[in-house]
């Protein structure tokens, strides 16, 4: 996605000399602002599409979620930015970069990958509890506390829905963000807590051997053949921790109820 704003716009907003850009989604842009008083990440909406009545909605559930595995919300301000008033989330700042900077970088050691493996579990039943969905996890909304596969940070949950999805759920003519996404959010169907779980799967398969398990890095595929392809699991590699393997191949089954539940997959990956 193109940079909305300068870093002119931006300080101006927020009446701070110190901010840097970190990254636009599909309808945000965050910044990092740090001040006197703190260091955060500021997630400005930038879409004039949103549904704000839901996305206050959404934020009240937000508040509701507490893990040190889910990215703390601490304010929601209005601010002007570029000339037009928009409404704008302000996160704890994670220090120590995403996942998706990381696996290129580096393979996690089979104790990391069961850690990184039991955050996001956590993370994402505390979503699950609020009442929440995250509908889009991928390893640039996973950052990395301290820098280690071993700490991560869910972020981003729940945002998705509030915007319209219709353009890259409905059958788009390549793959981008989506594959990461669920078979069944794919065919435009409802999101479920399972669909989560897909993407905890795809997540970790993908840090675990630095591959996504159905597309190749740059490589462009049509909608007929990703729906080929993800109707097979992948193969396990051998050196993968029995539990994790375990929990990606039950995460990665197409029918939505073989996926388990995130309880069941929490206890798997304890051994218990």
């Amino acid at each position: 996605m193109d940079q909305q704003f300068t870093t002119a716009d931006v300080e101006q907003a927020v009446g701070a000399p110190s901010v840097s850009y970190l990254g636009t989604g599909t309808f945000g842009e965050t910044w990092r602002v740090v001040t006197a008083e703190r260091d955060a990440a500021y997630k400005i909406i930038y879409r004039d599409d949103a549904d704000l009545e839901r996305l206050r909605r959404e934020i009240a559930s937000y508040r509701r979620v507490t893990s040190e595995n889910v990215v703390r919300l601490d304010d929601v301000v209005p601010l002007a930015v570029a000339g037009k008033r928009r409404v704008t989330l302000v996160f704890e700042y994670i220090e120590g970069g995403d996942l998706a900077q990381a696996i290129p970088r580096v393979r996690p050691t089979a104790d990391e990958l069961v850690n990184l493996a039991s955050g996001l579990l956590a993370g994402i039943s505390a979503i699950h509890s609020a009442s929440l969905l995250h509908r889009d996890l991928k390893p640039a909304n996973i950052a990395l506390r301290g820098g280690g596969y071993a700490h991560p940070v869910v972020l981003d949950l729940g945002l998705a829905k509030l915007m319209d999805v219709e353009s890259i759920t409905r059958y788009p003519q390549s793959i981008g963000t989506p594959m990461y996404m669920a078979p069944e959010q794919l065919r435009g169907e409802r999101a479920l807590k399972a669909s989560d779980l897909w993407a905890v799967g795809v997540v970790l398969y993908e840090a675990a051997t630095g591959k996504h398990p159905y597309v190749a890095q740059r490589e462009t595929l049509s909608w007929d053949e990703f729906f080929r392809r993800i109707a097979h699991k992948p193969t396990m590699p051998d050196y993968l921790p029995a539990n994790v393997a375990d929990l990606i191949d039950r995460c990665l089954s197409d029918q939505p109820h073989k996926r388990g539940t995130v309880a069941k997959a929490i206890r798997r990956i304890k051994g218990e």
